[in-house]
Formats: C-alpha cells, structure tokens, sequence
C-alpha cells in the first residue's frame, strides 16, 4: 500500500475527528483570506483616486508624503510644464470638508438630524472632466457625454457630484438632487457651513482613505475650503501621443523650480502602496494578523495530527514491524497533511468569496478574489498542514513493535 492510500484510509476510517482537523484548517484559510483580502483592500483604495485620474505625469508639491498629506504648490508651474512635448496640463486640488447632510429617516419611520460628517473634495476645471477623469466601465463617468454634462452642471457656483458609492450615512443621492438650491420646505445640505447643491454623481468608491468624495469646479473648491486660486494640489500632466513620458518627465525635472516633484504613474502608485503598507498601522496590523492566522492554524493542526498519532501508535507500530522504513510512516503523516489541506481549504475558499462580496458590496473595502490570492493561500495551507506533519511525525518514529507484546 502506497503511503497516499494509508493515509486517506486513516482519514476515512476516524471522520468525526478528520471533520472536526478540517473545520480547523478551513478556519485558519478564512482568517488568512479576510487578512489578505484587506491587506490587498489597502493597496486598491491607496491609488484609487489615481487610477480614476487621466495623466501620463503627475506633479506634486516636493513635501509630498501621499494623498492624505498633499501641500499645495504655485499654479505657474502647470504653466511652466506646457512644454512642447506636453498635450495638456490640468490641474487638481484636493482637500477635507465638514458635511451636513438634511435630516433622515430612522429604522422606526421618525427622522433624525443629519450629522456633521468630514468629507472629502477633489476639483478639477468642469471644461475638462472628460479629460482629467476615466470614463468608461471602469471610470468616474460611464461616457464621455456624461462627463461633459456634470462639467457644464458645475460651472455654476456651489454646485457638487456626489460618489456614488459614498457610505450611507452622508444621504441618498436622488433625494439630495431633489433638494432646492435656496433650501426651501427647511432642508439643505451644508458644506463648512454654508449652503451647497448637490447636482449629480460620480463613481470612485470608498476605503481606508475617505467614506465620501464629492467633486466640484476650482471656484467652488476655493469658496468652500478657503484655499487661495493660486495655488493646487496636484498637476495632470497629458503627453503628446507617441512622445515616451520618462523622456517628459527628465526634462521637467530639469527645468521645473525644486518646489515641485514629478512622478510617472507607476512612481505615485508604488509611494502611495508603500506607504499604507508599510508605514500605517493598518498594513503593519493585517501582516502581523496574517503571520498570526497561520501560526495558530499550525499549531491546531498539529495538536489534531498528534492526538491522531498518539491514538493509532499501535498500528504504526504494526507497520513498523512488518518492515516498512520510516521514511514511508513520514510519507504517511505527510500526505494526511496534505490531504487535511484540501479538505480545509475548499470550504474555507467558498467562504471567503461569500465574505469578499459582503466586504466588497456592504462594507465599501474592496476586496478581490485574484488568482494570486487563491493560489498562494492554497501555498501557505499546504505549507502550514505540512509544517504540522513534520512537528507530529516524531511520534510515528517513536512507536516501538516491542509495545505490542
């Protein structure tokens, strides 16, 4: 008999307990999942604003650190970059708002006071959104009609598209739209205090980084955070077709006043991963939360495997004296692990598609199964069952034919 044939008819042969070392393991692949799934969340939703901008270049003030700590630089640097190998050059600024929404009903059918949220805004010219954002399936706007019909809606002052994808609590969109300008019937939605409308959406999505995002014209963006029209946030910088952007970027560098950075859009990505990975306590907290899932997942395992092998010394023992090496009881041990990886990985896989929609669609972190994700998780259940083996198989080696008399 083969070693893989021992060892699945050792399985078959205790179900109640191989059931309950499966439950563990498919336990263990969930909470590696759900671990990876946000750590990869973490990772989308730090370059999700990017990823919705169109730019070939970006450029930043030189004390950029990431999106959430982005000083303003001079405006006249856009201009200074329209070199001639440059298309076009749009500026985007960004910032935080305090947001109070209308009143809401409650589950029991009264309303309720709307709450003083913090929001954020990004803002680019209305002329040109068809530009500065993706449109597509997977853009801020579906077409480039819609884009240009929410630019010509906020060319008129403190007008804003809300994300549609914003959490709840900031209030339903169409019922916002439904607002009158002058907050007549005593609803009105406030931004920093002052009266607002909201005349449309857009799609970006939510994370770790903001709950809500609203967009709006540069007039409107310097109404309501107070921030001088000289000064932006960031500068969309659009080559000419065929021209290589590092080639734009060297130049721009050389030329442009040391109060600016340029980046390529590959260079703010991996800063802006890099920083919530590495240098937040959220990334530091879901690696030390993934390292913890395996080493728990190892040791219940092993004490499943061991208490197995503590319970069938005498057969191993049997075998032993039949003739068969050790190396052919830890080929044993090492395929029940195998096989216990299997059987705890299929259901524990199911789970966590059910459990990245629920994050995914209800809890705005943008979880995804990728096939990267699949495959080594699959890699780390293997490697913790087998580590297990390897710890537990030292008691097959210890079983003595001698007992058996």
């Amino acid at each position: 008999m083969t070693p893989l044939r021992l060892a699945w008819a050792n399985l078959v042969h205790k179900r109640a307990r191989t059931f309950v070392a499966a439950a563990g393991v498919a336990f263990a692949v969930v909470l590696v999942f759900m671990e990876l799934g946000m750590l990869g969340g973490v990772g989308r939703t730090a370059t999700m604003l990017y990823d919705k901008l169109q730019f070939d270049l970006l450029i930043t003030s030189s004390e950029y650190l990431d999106l959430s700590r982005a000083p303003e630089f001079p405006r006249q640097r856009l201009v200074q970059a329209r070199v001639d190998a440059v298309d076009d050059v749009i500026p985007v600024s960004f910032g935080v708002a305090g947001w109070r929404a209308p009143r809401q009903e409650s589950l029991f059918g009264d309303t309720e006071p709307g709450g003083q949220l913090s929001i954020n805004i990004v803002a680019a010219p209305p002329d040109k959104l068809n530009k500065a954002f993706v449109v597509g399936e997977s853009g801020a706007f579906a077409s480039e009609a819609e884009a240009i019909e929410a630019g010509k809606r906020l060319k008129q002052l403190d007008t804003f598209l809300l994300d549609r994808r914003s959490k709840p609590d900031f209030g339903d969109l169409a019922k916002l739209q439904a607002i009158p300008p002058d907050g007549r019937g005593g609803e009105a939605v406030r931004l920093n205090g002052q009266r607002a409308s909201v005349v449309g959406g857009f799609d970006l999505g939510t994370g770790f980084s903001w709950n809500g995002m609203l967009l709006t014209s540069e007039e409107s963006y310097a109404k309501y955070a107070m921030r001088p029209r000289d000064a932006v946030h960031f500068g969309l910088v659009q080559v000419k077709p065929g021209v290589n952007p590092v080639a734009v970027q060297q130049h721009l560098r050389r030329t442009l006043p040391p109060d600016v950075k340029v980046y390529t859009r590959a260079e703010i990505n991996a800063d802006e991963r890099n920083y919530w990975l590495r240098l937040t306590s959220i990334g530091q907290f879901l690696l030390v939360a993934v390292i913890l899932a395996i080493v728990v997942g190892v040791i219940f395992v092993y004490q499943m495997m061991a208490a197995d092998i503590r319970n069938m010394l005498p057969e191993y023992a049997t075998v032993k004296a039949l003739g068969y090496r050790p190396p052919y009881l830890t080929g044993v041990v090492l395929w029940q692990a195998v096989l216990l990886a299997v059987f705890g990985y299929v259901p524990g896989f199911v789970a966590a598609l059910g459990l990245y929609h629920v994050a995914s669609n209800f809890g705005g972190i943008p979880t995804a199964m990728t096939l990267e994700t699949a495959v080594g998780v699959l890699a780390l259940t293997c490697f913790m069952c087998l580590a297990s083996g390897l710890l537990a198989v030292r008691k097959v080696h210890s079983a003595d034919p001698a007992d058996l008399f």
